[in-house]
């Protein structure tokens, strides 16, 4: 475990990294490769910062993946992968070992390398890094039945320079064709940002609608629209026709104290 210096030393330049697990597709039977821990964090000076992915064959046979990085972001449709990006890490990124052969229950870790140049501009890199096989199994099993490649990986963010976090809600819009009503936010800092939030719906005359926002990422200088969604029994329920008047906050950062931006927007439900 890393230890870790205060993000508000922001006179020198600061690096730091974000890695959170994803699972992009369903596991094999035979071939089970985890990555852990789900979240490392470390921060580096001089546009330098070192971390590692660990890699653990839960499966009875063996896996040989290989390691490689892409730019990514998160859209309207969430995580999406990119072809190119300006904020993209992946030119900056070193592993060791690129490729790695893992017997059934074996670990093995990856060490993480980034270095920004000097003349690259104050602000966040991002990459994702896929593990994935390198000879994926046959299309058919034994069986007869589908099997199916896995890749899994983490994103990684290197925020080089001061740290500013600036979530604003924007606008309310409600989507006629899926009946979803849809709470815009633009990310105006220079790094992404992990929320959460609750949120009201009140009319006047009746009992008001509550409920959470689950956890989204937006990305630096980028928007989301976060659903807020009615749900009974884990079903979605359509909101009423009316006049709403749609009031809470997000929150972020520390749990103990936590960094929020309260929001409230007339709305018409048809």
């Amino acid at each position: 475990m890393l230890k870790l210096p205060s993000i508000k030393q922001s006179i020198s330049v600061i690096t730091s990294i974000g890695i959170w697990g994803l699972l992009l597709s369903q596991k094999p039977a035979d071939a089970q490769v985890n990555i852990s821990p789900l979240v490392i964090t470390t921060k580096a000076k001089q546009g330098t910062a070192t971390g590692f992915i660990t890699l653990v064959n839960t499966g009875n046979a063996v896996a040989t993946m290989k390691l490689y990085a892409n730019p990514f972001t998160y859209g309207s449709k969430g995580f999406q992968v990119l072809d190119s990006s300006p904020n993209d890490l992946s030119p900056y990124l070193i592993f060791s070992p690129t490729e790695v052969v893992l017997e059934p229950k074996q670990t093995r870790r990856v060490r993480l390398l980034a270095r920004l140049l000097p003349s690259m501009n104050l602000g966040e890199y991002r990459s994702v890094i896929f593990a994935e096989p390198v000879k994926p199994p046959d299309n058919l099993n034994k069986t007869g039945g589908l099997s199916l490649n896995t890749r899994v990986g983490v994103v990684v963010y290197v925020r080089q320079g001061e740290i500013r976090e600036s979530l604003i809600p924007k606008e309310i819009n409600y989507d006629t064709k899926t009946k979803e009503l849809y709470l815009s936010v633009h990310n105006e800092g220079n790094v992404t940002v992990r929320t959460q939030g609750k949120w009201e719906l009140k009319q006047e005359g009746k009992q008001s609608l509550d409920g959470q926002i689950s956890t989204i990422t937006i990305i630096s200088e980028g928007m989301r629209n976060i659903p807020i969604t009615i749900s009974k029994n884990h079903q979605k329920e359509t909101i009423p026709s009316g006049k709403y008047q749609l009031t809470g906050e997000l929150f972020w950062g520390d749990p103990l104290n936590p960094t929020q931006v309260p929001f409230n927007f007339p709305v018409t439900i048809p």
